[in-house]
């Protein structure tokens, strides 16, 4: 997978508002939430007001579409064309540049240096992906039996927020990732988290041929790649692929759990066997990705 490595002032500023706004909990500077904190709500308020039942999902586009559209008027309006449904108000499309407009401007003040700091940042994370990367992305089309995953990506590093944070956007064939110097956990190097952000990077016939329908298939993808990223880790010494590693990962990755087991500690035994059953059985990938979805009752599967 050839790799474009990408810096944004858009794309670290709206991902620094989606943190507040989804993360808040695992922020600890005061000055972020002062400064930052409450132009990302309102934005945050703009998305639910697109999207009532699932604001959420709508950042991950967004985030990612700062990296790839210069202006924010054709920002808005595209986040609104490709991820919204029915007819959205003028006076809600410009509210929503003019909130991106304020946290752009309010992560500028924050963090004036982060362009300059761009290569600095990002090269303990490129030089392990060129150690590693190759190796990985040969051992996942192994154990996974899938040879649709794309063939180029862009890789968008943002300040980090978190400590280490990142996402997948498959329909760009794009992920961001937090530009952290050092692992944040030892069990769990960075750049498995990167190879398990582009494993979810899959061509756009496997996804329509998959039998998921989209929203289920974006909702399946980032638990259904956890356990082998882990393995393909594992073939190269650098973590385990076992239940504590994927509860940790589960915990630090921000990995969305299925409703089912929101009160539940049942979820990584479920895919870990799920796992040792493709391991075992090695079906075609999407098969296999319909049998987890079906564990999980990730729903809808589509109509044939």
């Amino acid at each position: 997978m050839h790799l474009q490595w990408t810096k944004s002032h858009s794309t670290s500023a709206l991902h620094a508002a989606e943190c507040l706004c989804r993360f808040a909990p695992q922020i600890h500077d005061e000055n972020l939430f002062a400064k930052l904190g409450p132009p990302a709500k309102e934005l945050g308020i703009c998305l639910q007001d697109l999207d009532p039942h699932g604001s959420n999902r709508l950042w991950a586009p967004l985030v990612i579409l700062g990296s790839k559209i210069g202006s924010n008027s054709a920002l808005a309006n595209q986040l609104i064309s490709d991820h919204t449904a029915g007819f959205v108000e003028q006076s809600l499309a410009q509210r929503l540049i003019g909130s991106i407009t304020e946290v752009e401007a309010a992560f500028k003040l924050l963090f004036p240096k982060y362009l300059d700091q761009f290569e600095y940042r990002i090269k303990p994370l490129q030089d392990q992906w060129f150690g590693y990367g190759g190796g990985f992305m040969a051992h996942l089309r192994r154990l996974t039996h899938c040879d649709s995953y794309v063939r180029e990506a862009s890789v968008v590093a943002v300040q980090p927020i978190l400590g280490g944070a990142g996402r997948a956007v498959a329909q760009y064939q794009s992920v961001h990732i937090e530009a952290v110097l050092t692992n944040p956990l030892p069990e769990l190097p960075e750049v498995i988290r990167l190879g398990w952000l582009l494993s979810q990077l899959v061509t756009t016939p496997f996804r329509s041929q998959s039998g998921l329908a989209p929203e289920a298939f974006d909702r399946l993808i980032p638990i259904a790649m956890l356990a082998p990223a882990l393995a393909c880790g594992e073939v190269l010494e650098l973590t385990k692929c076992n239940e504590s590693v994927a509860e940790l990962a589960i915990e630090n990755w921000n990995i969305p759990i299925p409703t089912k087991y929101a009160e539940d500690s049942g979820l990584v035994g479920t895919v870990m066997d799920w796992w040792e059953t493709c391991l075992s059985s090695k079906p075609e990938w999407s098969v296999a990705l319909k049998a987890l979805a079906h564990r999980l009752r990730i729903e809808p599967i589509q109509s044939v």
